[in-house]
């Protein structure tokens, strides 16, 4: 009976001993909110603390669709940058949908991911994490190295809304908050320009692009819901941009009460109105990126997705017959989407995310500084 009030006694104190040193780990952290210090990069600056990490302004929740709203409340392609020397960074933060979806895992719809820049090398390198998907999620990236010479850079969760988040590094270890100021490339698109169904947030081809680029990317797409539509060109055209990306044909097929015709006027106008208040700036009109994909058996998605992306290809050549300067297409053929490329009828997976970084990077890389 001894021996075994004994065992039990050192088990009480092991497991206390252990409590207390998780409580003085946990007390030796010093957090920071980049919200509170008004550092959220990937978006409008029209954004206010009070919008969270939303991507639209609060005026706008009367200007536009409620699902837009609400897909504008998503942290798509948002990230935070800063620097440190600490060699092990945590991430805590709530969101407020669901975790995942049916095609795409909770990484990407919920997680987040940390990529660092060397300046000086001009390389990016990334840090995969230990993650706790509970009530608050937690990140861990430990043992990752002093690097106060790079400039970290974390994405949020591509289709989720982030209710708040914080960054924690140990309390000796100071934390700088970094914003790029350069003149960003904006993107107006679907569900696939979104990040679906990307495994994790990084893999999103606007977030891909972005550090191919090296330049800031705005992502103004919404799923399902990437219908030129005047609110967000407005918002669009409050923003002093390098490039106008309209990536909006998946979700502008000609079916149900929209003929070729309106098709073709609702992308002549969505130009018109852009090219009024920046005569200079280049606009890229993209094809659908899953059109005349080789070895698809479905001829009903293939023949919806080929006649959009044709009328938008014939608008955009006589725009330019007529005059307007500085106006480009991205043909599907140049994104290369193959079978091995998206996880169901169009949403592209890490391989197709990648295949369509690369072929705005080759269009892009002609058109920017």
């Amino acid at each position: 009976m001894k021996i075994t009030f004994n065992i039990w006694k050192e088990s009480l104190l092991s497991s206390l001993f252990c409590m207390l040193i998780l409580l003085s780990k946990a007390q030796d952290k010093t957090w920071h909110s980049p919200l509170d210090a008004t550092m959220i990069s990937g978006r409008s600056i029209e954004l206010e603390p009070q919008d969270g990490f939303g991507r639209l302004p609060s005026p706008y929740k009367n200007q536009v669709r409620e699902s837009v709203w609400n897909l504008g409340l998503q942290a798509a392609g948002v990230y935070v940058d800063f620097s440190t020397e600490a060699d092990s960074i945590f991430v805590r933060y709530q969101v407020a949908g669901g975790l995942n979806m049916p095609h795409m895992p909770t990484t990407g719809v919920s997680g987040l991911d940390l990529y660092a820049f060397d300046p000086k090398d001009k390389e990016w390198s990334w840090a995969h994490g230990r993650y706790q998907f509970r009530d608050t999620i937690q990140y861990s990236f430990e043992n990752i190295g002093h690097h106060g010479n790079k400039v970290y850079r974390l994405y949020l969760p591509l289709y989720n809304q982030v209710q708040w988040l914080e960054i924690g590094t140990s309390s000796k270890y100071t934390l700088e908050f970094k914003k790029e100021s350069s003149k960003p490339i904006v993107i107006y698109g679907t569900s696939i320009a979104q990040g679906a169904c990307a495994s994790r947030p990084g893999i999103g081809w606007t977030n891909i692009l972005g550090r191919l680029m090296n330049k800031p990317i705005i992502n103004l797409a919404f799923s399902g819901n990437g219908r030129l539509e005047q609110p967000i060109l407005e918002m669009m055209n409050k923003i002093d941009a390098e490039v106008y990306v309209l990536d909006c044909i998946p979700n502008l097929s000609l079916r149900g009460d929209r003929t070729a015709d309106e098709l073709a006027k609702l992308i002549e106008d969505a130009v018109s109105f852009l090219r009024k208040d920046h005569p200079h700036v280049p606009i890229v009109l993209t094809g659908h990126s899953s059109s005349n994909v080789k070895g698809v058996l479905n001829l009903g998605t293939e023949n919806e997705y080929t006649a959009s992306t044709k009328v938008a290809e014939e608008t955009v050549k006589a725009l330019q017959k007529k005059g307007i300067k500085k106006l480009h297409w991205l043909s599907s053929s140049s994104i290369q989407l193959d079978v091995n490329s998206t996880v169901d009828y169009a949403h592209p997976n890490d391989i197709g995310m990648k295949k369509i970084a690369d072929a705005y990077e080759n269009i892009l890389r002609r058109l920017v500084k």
